[in-house]
């Protein structure tokens, strides 16, 4: 037997077809050949399988996993826009359940209890999923992926942070605040991110928080849209109270952003005021030390 024909123990039959040619250059025999190539087969598990009659071919079984193509890692959403959400799978997994989880926006520092809501359940493992991104109360949320077996046992899961957006804010500068009162919420802006998210209070019934983008002017109010002045315990001459950590928004000083009474707390969430946008005392005291005159202001 030729060098070439010698056992080739778990060597596949790629290696095995330059064997042949190698052996017949040197004038091997066919036998020989027939012969190694015999033993080479044997080795494989999938070959013996088949020759003792276990069955089909044997696939050695992958460790179930799953992870989110789709969004990216720092990924924003805007509510609203229809998104894709993209998956891939290894292993047996048969279906997905997708859900999306995370904290309320905190008022005065203190949570305010959770959401969760589960977008599809029992979906087919086809990889994709589209969505319409809904309102949620907080500045990002958990999206999270379940992977289920044959038998709906769970098997594989992973979660990615997503940013969230509202619909009235986009295309807004950098830094800059926003309110929105349909949502008695106030946003603030710095370098494209939110860094703070407020429960508010715009005005109630009879009084008027105006819509403002920078520039407007109002022959009542003059000049709107941006941080006019700063001062940190003013008092209203029209109400006779102390409005904390003030943040005028118009020229005339008619409106402003403050800090409310402990007592007036429990209002924070929905329209209370004369006009000005209430806050609690803790986040009224964060945002004016982290705004400086001149940031621009929207309210919608």
């Amino acid at each position: 037997m030729c060098p070439q024909s010698r056992r080739v123990t778990g060597i596949g039959r790629v290696l095995l077809l330059v064997t042949v040619v190698g052996c017949r250059v040197a004038g091997c025999c066919v036998a020989s050949l027939y012969a190694a190539e015999q033993e080479a087969a044997w080795c494989s598990p999938i070959s013996r399988d088949l020759a003792l009659g276990v069955g089909a071919v044997r696939h050695l079984p992958l460790t179930p996993s799953i992870s989110l193509l789709s969004p990216r890692p720092d990924e924003e959403w805007t509510e609203g826009s229809t998104v894709i959400i993209r998956w891939e799978a290894t292993g047996l997994l048969y279906w997905v359940r997708l859900y999306y989880y995370g904290g309320n926006c905190p008022l005065g520092g203190r949570p305010r209890g959770s959401f969760g809501e589960v977008i599809a359940d029992r979906v087919p493992n086809t990889g994709s999923i589209q969505w319409t991104v809904p309102w949620i109360d907080a500045t990002c949320f958990r999206l999270r992926i379940a992977g289920f077996g044959v038998n709906d046992q769970r098997l594989a899961d992973f979660e990615r942070v997503v940013r969230f957006r509202p619909r009235e804010l986009v295309d807004l500068p950098d830094t800059c605040i926003a309110i929105i009162k349909r949502k008695q919420r106030l946003y603030y802006y710095e370098e494209g991110r939110i860094v703070r998210m407020h429960v508010i209070s715009t005005a109630r019934r009879g009084y008027s928080t105006p819509t403002m983008t920078p520039g407007d002017y109002s022959p009542r109010r003059g000049a709107m849209g941006q941080v006019f002045r700063k001062s940190r315990r003013p008092r209203s001459r029209r109400y006779d109270v102390t409005m904390p950590y003030w943040l005028q928004i118009t020229s005339t000083g008619s409106h402003g952003i403050h800090a409310t009474s402990p007592n007036l707390y429990y209002r924070l969430g929905r329209p209370a005021s004369h006009g000005c946008i209430r806050q609690h005392r803790s986040d009224a005291k964060v945002l004016y030390q982290l705004v400086p005159v001149g940031t621009p202001v929207y309210i919608f």
